[in-house]
């Protein structure tokens, strides 16, 4: 005798009136309708809203318990997807399907044409489909095509529900598949499938269709059920047949609050291929038009139906195993953690289905790309606009195509605090002068007593002992050694070993251009040369470092910097200038990017100018200026990067016989112009998998420009030295938007 399956019985408003589908070859009932149907709206002004997160879609409990927003935002509606409704016909009374039920819908049991006489078939179909139209529902789906397959043996949509024969529905799916369906939509219940119609579900699967199936409705006891099931219904145990190929999906209930409904058959052994969507007071419709709170396993299969077509729709690459990976895997956890008997895989969330998953690339390459974090701006580069990078397109692990703007995954240097690290440690200099020689050492005082202290060249404290019985441990140091009346030798660890004999302040915040590379940095080693030619002095120095606040190896983050100057004094004036070439190896001015970024180093020159001058009464003047070019290294999609960058600083200052003033204005290295030019994929072919390329150029000047002011006054006090320092900085970072700096200091000196 051929079996019988029955639609899966409802709850209508507040009313419990459930039925499974297990149970024998006897039929199980629909309900009649209520008589407290909600409301109809009054339809929006505009037929086609300006937006999705609109009334319509807020009442559509379907799509909005399953966050379908995400997907209506990146395009999808499911246009083009065919989705087979293998049920009890689908009628059309408020024109929700216009245009979108296939004309090959007919009636797979009798000659009555696909409409409906029940109302179970068009309500489910509404909850997938249901046209975006400001009236209503609208379906998950809203733009899939609707193939209306009608099951029900004639006659038997009496009170007590619609019956549907095994060999009827076999011949549905395989007309659903001959008919490119790419989803069947099976709100049944019932016995387990007898061979005919697993056969067809095996042909329907193999040829890359997907099957959802209710789980049913016995999850508790009621007139219907005798026994509370711990498995989905029988009907859906297909799911982890060889017939499935892994392509049937086992539809849950959860209610409003994210619970599973107690009616619903939970996923038992079956966990694996199970989902839960909701299927509690679903709003959807009847085939009179009249609008309704459906409850049941039936109506939470086409909510999962409708996200399929949103995928297949926006994603025409994926595979249908892909396809319900991705479900499967971007689902909300529900009940025990994990994988589970009662929610399976968890609760359906098509924005998390929406979202990259796994690793990604810019597309048409293998050069990996975050989502988050390309890379970090120097203080030089300050708040260049990151969003002109514009937008590049990037494939996920299931190579689905997305349009990132990389401007926007580029972060900017933490706002450095210069006068924590000028007077927030313990330092003791000490200096020792010999014949030929001398050597100045800085000293730190014990982590243990201080947890603050600097690092050494950039290594960590355990280089040195932690001993508590040493109090203080060496963080920089240099050495002049006099080979002859014209040639020194130079050394230097954590320290510049350059001389500078123009007179200077004691400054804290104005930095002047030769202090540092052009960025914060820990130097490491540093060796040079002095020689004279009369009255002309030139210097070769090799200094190598590493370049802070970027999170990478330490041996990523290294530069090296080697400069030949010479400085020369006539008469009141003492002229200076000074060629450089740097090399770092993983930064551009102390900026890091990723490998979408070119992720490489970069080589800089850079020429300073420095000239000072005595103006009598103990007063003098200097001015500073570096001017430096840089020329990123070419690597994944930058093509060309080119920077000019400057700094500068002007002193003045008097020097009396028991004090000294000055005053100083500095800008710290600054971007002046240049750019990255990137040449990014800005389209993508699902078709042949290849990518349209487009030059894009990101300026990484700034708007802001840091100018730092600071005043230094100091004075013999008893048997120390008192400096006193007032400073500004304005736009510092080279920030526009950031507030003034403004603080000072008092120092007390005493050598014994």
């Amino acid at each position: 005798m051929k079996k019988r399956h029955v639609l899966l019985a409802s709850i209508f408003a507040s009313l419990f009136l459930a039925g499974c589908g297990g149970g024998g070859g006897g039929t199980n009932s629909t309900p009649p309708p209520p008589s407290n149907p909600i409301p109809t709206p009054v339809p929006d002004p505009d037929p086609v809203p300006t937006t999705f997160n609109d009334a319509e879609y807020k009442r559509s409990s379907g799509a909005s318990s399953a966050k379908a927003l995400g997907a209506y935002q990146a395009g999808a509606t499911g246009t083009g997807i065919k989705i087979a409704f293998i049920d009890s016909g689908v009628s059309d009374p408020l024109g929700e399907f216009t245009g979108r039920i296939d004309p090959a819908s007919r009636d797979m049991a009798a000659n009555r044409g696909y409409t409906d006489s029940d109302g179970h078939g068009t309500s489910v179909a509404a909850v997938a489909a249901a046209s975006h139209d400001g009236s209503q529902i609208e379906g998950v789906a809203f733009g899939a095509t609707v193939l209306a397959l009608r099951t029900d043996d004639p006659g038997s949509c009496a009170a007590d529900g619609c019956s549907h024969f095994d060999n009827v529905l076999a011949s549905a799916v395989d007309f659903a598949r001959t008919n490119s369906a790419r989803v069947i939509n099976l709100s049944l219940g019932g016995e387990t499938m007898d061979s005919t119609l697993r056969a067809a579900i095996g042909r329907a699967t193999a040829a890359g269709v997907i099957v959802v199936v209710a789980a049913g409705n016995c999850g508790a006891v009621s007139s219907d059920c005798s026994v509370a099931e711990t498995e989905p219904d029988g009907f859906a145990q297909v799911a982890s047949s060889s017939a499935a190929n892994g392509l049937v999906v086992i539809a849950g209930s959860h209610n409003l609050a994210r619970g599973h409904s107690s009616f619903s058959n939970p996923a038992g052994s079956f966990a694996d291929f199970y989902l839960t969507a909701l299927g509690e007071n679903v709003r959807s419709f009847d085939n009179t038009g009249t609008p309704y709170l459906y409850s049941g396993t039936s109506y939470s299969t086409p909510v999962i139906v409708g996200a399929i077509a949103l995928l297949e729709q926006a994603f025409p690459n994926l595979t249908s195993a892909q396809v319900i990976e991705l479900l499967m895997t971007s689902a909300d956890d529900a009940g025990a953690p994990g994988t589970d008997s009662v929610f399976g895989q968890g609760i359906l969330n098509i924005t998390k289905a929406f979202q990259p998953h796994g690793s990604t690339s810019l597309a048409g390459s293998s050069v990996p790309i975050s989502l988050t974090d390309n890379g970090t701006l120097s203080s030089a580069m300050g708040d260049a606009n990151g969003a002109s990078a514009g937008q590049a397109v990037i494939l996920d692990s299931y190579s689905r195509a997305y349009s990132l703007n990389l401007g926007t995954t580029l972060r900017h240097q933490g706002l450095a605090r210069p006068l924590t690290g000028a007077v927030g440690r313990s330092v003791k200099r000490t200096a020792l002068n010999l014949d030929n020689a001398s050597i100045a050492m800085s000293f730190a005082s014990n982590a243990a007593q201080n947890p603050a202290v600097e690092r050494w060249a950039g290594h960590d404290n355990t280089r040195f002992s932690n001993h508590p019985e040493i109090v203080a441990r060496p963080i920089g140091g240099t050495l002049r050694l006099r080979l002859d009346e014209t040639t020194e030798a130079l050394a230097g660890f954590g320290e510049r070993v350059e001389s500078d004999s123009a007179p200077g302040a004691s400054w804290l915040i104005a930095e002047a251009p030769q202090a540092s590379p052009g960025f914060s940095a820990d130097r490491d080693l540093s060796l040079g040369v002095r020689r004279l030619f009369g009255r002309l002095a030139l210097t070769a120095v090799a200094e190598s470092g590493k370049a802070r606040g970027l999170r990478l190896g330490q041996r990523d983050r290294a530069y090296t910097l080697m400069t030949i100057s010479g400085d020369r004094r006539i008469g009141i004036i003492r002229l200076g200038a000074k060629f450089g070439l740097m090399r770092e190896e993983a930064s551009v001015l102390g900026a890091r990017f990723g490998p979408a970024f070119g992720g490489g180093g970069a080589l800089t020159r850079m020429a300073d100018l420095d000239a000072s001058m005595t103006l009598g009464g103990g007063w003098q003047a200097r001015g500073q200026w570096r001017q430096a070019w840089t020329r990123a290294d070419k690597a994944g999609a930058l093509s060309s990067g080119r920077l000019t960058s400057n700094a500068f600083a002007f002193d003045v200052l008097r020097q009396g016989a028991v004090d000294r003033l000055g005053f100083r204005i500095a800008q710290p290295l600054r971007v002046a112009h240049g750019a990255y030019q990137l040449n990014l994929p800005a389209s993508y072919d699902y078709d042949t998998g290849g990518a349209g390329y487009g030059e894009q150029i990101f300026n990484l000047a700034p708007k802001g420009r840091e100018l730092d002011a600071e005043l230094n006054y100091g004075r013999t006090l008893g048997f120390g030295w008192l400096d006193a320092n007032l400073y500004l900085r304005r736009e510092p970072g080279n920030i526009a938007a950031m507030s003034d700096d403004v603080g000072g200091a008092l120092r007390f000196s005493m050598s014994f």
